[in-house]
């Protein structure tokens, strides 16, 4: 590769100089940058270059100035020839300059070796550069393009581009340089800095700019810049370009004309929303980039340098340029003009620059030759510089501080109920959030007073207060009711603060709002989740909130009213009703008249908390409570005409947790179960035993549970027919760490008063399936009420008996004494594993609700005589004829019939002349955890 520069003077001289340098078969690439408008001229120095050089590709353009081997020129034809060994220059047209024609030019001019396209574009009328780049970077952005517009001396009138032999007045022409070795590479400098605050573009339409941050452009320019910049619109914004970022890099705007309608035109595309600011020439920054630019260069192979500088710089920063392009002349040839817009390629795509020098370098060889670099000159101080320095510091701590308001305005705004009024309270302003919760637009706001969301019924004297308040220029807090437009009512805690200006007169007011309204509406249904709905005093939740507020000691006092069922049912509901809310005024009057003491936890249930600021009363209690049971006693309520007293159980605890309430429960009970007036459970040491062996068998429960030590035990029942043993009922029991175990009689009565019992049942279910799954034997499970009514143990027994396919050897034993004729989920269950193929027993029948009514309704297959009956038949006529009914109602209903505890022989004959199916007890078989035999 060969670069030569020429400044043309005559085609005398032109054709000397062609002669000297090149051979007429030489692949050149030609550009002309041309100073000198005059097109008779360029034409013969196209047709002499054609002519002579016919295997030559050229371009060109006119220019607002030219660079020659590190110079700036004027007025001059610069003819930058590059000879090019083993590259392929092409060079294209495109009448039109737009997205299409960029995407044509994508698709058609491009070859696998191409390494970078020179672009030189028309900057006028309807030509759109930067609308080419996009449709060229919609399909190859990887594909760099350097060059730049026309210019035509800051005219703005005209320009040309040339391609080969045409001088052209309109389009873009585009020369790829196309080869395997060959080396592009390519820099840019701005060195304009940014000044003055972030502005947003609001307004544009067809190119031209209107309004930037939604004020007309020509009052930001005079706003920024002084009112002299408009007298010689467009020169005299140049040197203040927008500037913003894209794609990485800082991107400049510069001004290049206005429209009669005040809008301004800028080289290249300024889009709504874009954030920009003013930017200035920063003479330190301009040559410190220089030199970067050098040393990136002087790393690379560089035979030739283009350089595309815009006709900005050159008009106010001459003397730096010189400097920069002194700069590149050390490492190789340079030649370049000024153009109107620079083409780059950023990190990611093509873009128009506006005030950069942009550089392209090529090279054929892969050697790299490094240079000796120019010193940095001293720059010397200026006026320019020093106001810049000011401008821009003052300017970073307006940015800091503005950034820290904007955070501050952007969570309000996001965030926050604000709304701003004049001093005649007319709404100025209201935030997003506001509007949500009123339900207007802010359009709707605007002008109107707060006084729209007064509901009718308003206390004027708040807002008299109100205002008082801020016409004394104070802060006013409080909380208001608010209608808001579909209605509802809301609560908002305001804050209003007057605003002030310099001299201290209010100009406005700012309110905070905060809605309430779920806190308040919260509190309204605690209270009322809290409150009992008939006597108004608290409800069974409110006591146990009470119980757990603090552990200091408390007096809990249970009440019940004994056959308060009766009144209900003799006197009316009504009756019942309003003795209930008697007697809850009654026992508040009892206790110094706090109704916040008394509670109604059920039905015909008060419960009376003594906490300790009643400590007076707690250490007279006893004597207190047994007053006030002789007076509710003794009095006679009337009510609708009728006198009626009422008698009531007392339980009473003392403690310091909620454990008072189960303790004043039992001593409750223990009242009801002995017909006394009132238990103090504290000196009821029975009671207090009875209490603590409970917890310590229901603890011995759950680490049985944990520690998997309930286990079944089987017992097996006695074919009277067959003379053997042909079924095995499943029996809990729970295995102490002592390894003995321990009977079901020892801890299923606390199990079922608590959740424990259904986890029991589910693990007797579980491994008596699955260790029975092998042995061919029909085997019961016992199941109570509760079980029955689980879902859970419903699905864990339907699921074992799925997973083993042994609903023809399960027997299902209920419970007699549990009382269960009424319970039409009980029948429902036996039709349900009836149908699935079990069998229904009946076990202890003759105790507890015998009724041989039932047994029809709920269709059983067994009936087990209960052992209280079995264990003296054999001595007790009474029990004999007992046992002898029942076994003849089954006889004539087909039902099986076990007798539970045959423990010797004569019970056993004794049976069997009464021919009983089935015998179970110690006689044949002792519970066991394992299956011997059968």
């Amino acid at each position: 590769m060969k670069s030569i520069n020429y400044k043309y003077e005559t085609l005398e001289e032109l054709e000397k100089f062609s002669r000297a340098n090149f051979s007429p078969n030489d692949h050149l690439f030609i550009q002309l940058f041309c100073g000198d408008f005059d097109k008779i001229k360029i034409a013969s120095i196209l047709h002499f270059l054609k002519l002579t050089f016919p295997k030559s590709v050229i371009v060109g353009s006119s220019t607002a100035g030219e660079i020659q081997e590190g110079h700036i020129q004027d007025n001059t034809i610069l003819l930058a020839f590059c000879w090019l060994e083993k590259s392929v220059a092409k060079a294209y047209y495109f009448a039109d300059v737009n997205f299409e024609s960029g995407q044509k030019a994508a698709t058609s001019i491009l070859s696998k070796e191409t390494k970078v396209c020179i672009a030189l574009a028309h900057p006028f009328g309807m030509d759109d550069s930067e609308d080419f780049l996009k449709g060229f970077n919609s399909l190859r952005a990887d594909m760099p393009l350097s060059g730049g517009n026309a210019a035509d001396k800051f005219l703005f009138q005209s320009a040309f581009i040339i391609c080969e032999d045409q001088i052209l007045e309109q389009g873009i022409v585009l020369a790829t340089l196309s080869g395997k070795s060959l080396h592009v590479n390519s820099a840019y400098s701005l060195g304009w800095t940014q000044i003055g605050q972030e502005l947003t573009i609001t307004k544009v339409h067809k190119g031209a700019l209107y309004e930037v941050d939604h004020q007309p452009i020509q009052k930001i320019y005079q706003h920024y810049l002084g009112n002299d910049i408009l007298h010689n619109i467009p020169s005299s914004g140049m040197e203040f370009p927008f500037i913003k970022t894209c794609d990485e890099i800082e991107v400049c705007r510069s001004l290049i004309g206005s429209n009669e309608d005040g809008s301004l035109i800028f080289s290249g595309h300024l889009d709504e929303g874009e954030k920009v600011h003013f930017s200035i020439g920063n003479v330190e920054e301009i040559i410190d980039k220089a030199a970067h630019i050098q040393e990136q260069i002087n790393e690379k192979p560089v035979e030739t340098i283009f350089v595309y500088s815009c006709a900005v710089r050159k008009r106010f920063l001459q003397k730096q340029l010189n400097y920069e392009f002194g700069l590149l002349q050390q490492i190789a040839p340079t030649s370049g003009f000024f153009t109107y817009g620079e083409f780059y390629h950023s990190k990611h795509k093509n873009q128009l620059l506006n005030v950069t020098t942009t550089v392209l370098t090529l090279s054929e060889s892969d050697y790299i030759i490094s240079h000796p670099l120019g010193k940095k000159p001293d720059v010397d101080g200026s006026t320019l510089k020093s106001l810049t320095h000011l401008v821009n510091t003052t300017q970073h701590e307006l940015d800091v501080n503005m950034n820290f308001l904007n955070q501050y305005k952007m969570i309000l705004d996001e965030c926050c109920i604000v709304s701003k009024s004049d001093i005649d309270g007319c709404i100025t302003y209201a935030s997003e959030p506001f509007c949500k919760v009123v339900g207007y637009t802010e359009e709707e706001l605007l002008g109107k007073t707060h006084r729209m969301f007064r509901p009718s019924d308003a206390d004027p004297a708040l807002y008299a207060n109100l205002w008082e308040t801020l016409k004394r220029k104070e802060i006013w807090k409080g909380i208001v009711r608010v209608v808001i437009k579909s209605g509802n009512v809301h609560y908002l805690q305001n804050t209003i603060m007057p605003i002030f200006d310099e001299a201290g007169n209010t100009l406005e007011y700012l309110c905070a709002h905060f809605d309430i309204t779920d806190l308040i509406v919260k509190e309204q249904l605690i209270e009322q989740h809290f409150k009992d709905e008939l006597t108004g005093f608290g409800n069974r939740e409110a006591l146990f909130h009470r119980l757990r507020l603090d552990h200091n000691t408390k007096l809990l006092i249970l009440l019940n009213l004994i056959g308060f069922s009766e009144i209900n049912d003799y006197l009316g509901y009504d009756v019942g009703d309003e003795l209930l809310k008697q007697i809850a005024h009654f026992l508040m009057k009892s206790f110094n008249s706090h109704a916040d003491v008394v509670f109604r936890i059920n039905g015909d249930e008060f419960a009376v908390l003594l906490t300790s600021q009643d400590i007076k009363m707690i250490s007279t209690a006893r004597d207190n409570i047994k007053q006030m049971i002789h007076s509710l006693e003794k009095k006679v309520f009337i009510i609708k005409g009728y006198e009626v007293v009422v008698r009531i159980n007392v339980g009473v605890a003392k403690g310091s947790s909620d454990e008072i309430y189960m303790q004043s429960h039992v001593a409750l009970k223990e009242a009801k179960t002995h017909n006394q007036a009132v238990v103090f459970y504290e000196a009821n040491e029975i009671l207090k035993n009875k209490t603590k062996h409970n917890i310590q068998i229901i603890q011995k429960i759950k680490t049985a549970i944990d520690h998997d030590c309930i286990v079944p035990f089987f017992q097996g029942i006695y074919d009277n027919k067959q003379h053997k043993i042909t079924k095995y009922e499943v029996l809990m029991r729970l295995q102490e760490e002592d390894r003995h175990y321990l009977s079901p009689y020892s801890f299923l009565d606390q199990a079922k008063k608590t959740r424990l019992y259904g986890k029991l049942t589910k693990i007797m279910i579980n491994k008596s399936f699955e260790y029975l799954k092998d042995f061919k034997v029909d085997f019961s499970i016992n199941l109570t009420k509760g079980d029955i009514l689980s879902t859970s143990v419903k699905e864990c027994l339907y699921d074992n008996i799925k997973k083993y396919q042994c609903a023809h050897r399960v027997i299902l034993e209920i419970v007699e004494s549990e009382g269960i004729e009424n319970f039409s989920e009980i029948t429902a269950f036996i039709r349900e594993v009836k149908q699935l193929g079990c069998r229904i027993a009946i076990d202890d029948f003759g105790t507890g609700y015998s009724n041989f009514a039932y047994l029809v309704k709920l269709e059983v297959d067994i009936i087990k005589i209960d052992g209280s009956l079995i264990k003296d038949i054999d001595t007790n006529e009474i029990s004999a004829m007992t046992v002898e009914t029942i076994i003849s109602f089954a006889q004539k209903m087909g039902y099986e019939i076990v007798a539970e505890f045959v423990d010797r022989e004569s019970i056993q004959e004794k049976l069997l002349s009464l021919h009983v199916d089935f015998s179970q007890g110690y006689l044949f078989s002792k519970p066991s955890p394992i299956i011997s035999s059968f």
